[in-house]
């Protein structure tokens, strides 16, 4: 197997658990460095995909975005055309508009394609077109001279969820407690986008096959968490989904867009959280994902956030 494809046999697995047990060698390690989750490496290595913004913004904006994002990673488009065609990997979109009529049909097509993406437009506090938002879905307005202070606040509620799932992948990746085999699995369940919706579908990401990480996922679990690897996918599904539900989005939007129904995200409400739809978000997306990472940490005597 070459270094930089995914580990695809049996046997690679078993070498993840030999070296999470203390036993490996360079031949080990060499499997190991092929794996997305792979944690050879130096214990503050940047993992290998990061999130993203796309924007569109005048320098002088674009350097302040740049200041404030954090690690999130920023590409400024090159044009409208360029955003639009960004916005389909992105995590947010920011956009500037010292003319607001043109960059709100940007928004309108982005608002079409892409629903549940969160947009943050930033313009001029006097402009006479502000009237003209009624039309559009955005997360957040912001005028010029707010966008060090607020921006950071407007990025973090817009797409908390997708950088939570992250960032909580992020810890299963460097937590040695969790077996490597495992950590594979998460790293994949977490940080994938629509979430995958059956075991069938986290087999093929990590290039495997449902019964040999079923097994492997029962090898790595207790009873105390979350012991199915059905459940972990049902969490994810419902976290989505509570994050994705806005004011003016209702359930069954919000359902088709994450590719399942309104029904089974009821009744994954009632099976996981023990509590309605409505509850949750009422509750919110950051109390869910609390939830959500104390029950995955209980699953292997981890801790985790």
């Amino acid at each position: 197997m070459r270094v930089g494809r995914e580990c695809e046999r049996e046997d690679d697995w078993d070498v993840m658990d030999d070296w999470s047990a203390g036993r490996w060698s360079r031949t080990s390690a060499r499997y190991l460095c092929a794996c997305r989750c792979s944690t050879t490496g130096p214990r503050n290595a940047q993992p290998r995909w990061r999130r993203m913004i796309a924007v569109l913004a005048s320098a002088n904006t674009w350097a302040e975005i740049q200041a404030v994002a954090g690690d999130r990673r920023c590409i400024l488009a090159r044009d409208q055309d360029e955003l639009l065609r960004l916005a389909g990997g992105a995590d947010a979109a920011v956009l500037e508009a010292e003319e607001l009529l043109p960059v709100l049909r940007v928004v309108r097509h982005i608002n079409r394609d892409h629903p549940l993406l969160p947009v943050i437009l930033i313009t001029e506090q006097g402009s006479a077109d502000l009237w003209h938002l009624a039309s559009v879905s955005v997360e957040a307005v912001l005028f010029e001279h707010q966008i060090i202070a607020r921006l950071p606040v407007a990025l973090k509620r817009s797409v908390g969820m997708a950088f939570e799932l992250r960032a909580l992948a992020e810890d299963c990746m460097r937590n040695e407690v969790i077996p490597p085999s495992a950590r594979r699995i998460l790293t994949s369940a977490l940080s994938t986008a629509p979430p995958p919706r059956t075991v069938m579908h986290l087999a093929r990401l990590v290039n495997s096959d449902p019964s040999t990480i079923r097994r492997h996922w029962r090898r790595g679990a207790n009873s105390h968490g979350i012991q199915r690897l059905k459940d972990l996918l049902d969490w994810i599904v419902l976290l989505h989904a509570v994050s994705a539900k806005r004011p003016g989005l209702s359930w069954r939007f919000v359902a088709r867009s994450i590719g399942t129904h309104e029904s089974t995200l009821r009744r994954l409400s009632h099976r996981c959280a023990g509590e309605t739809l409505g509850s949750l978000s009422s509750d919110g997306a950051e109390r869910l994902i609390e939830r959500f990472a104390k029950a995955l940490g209980d699953s292997f005597c981890a801790k985790l956030r």
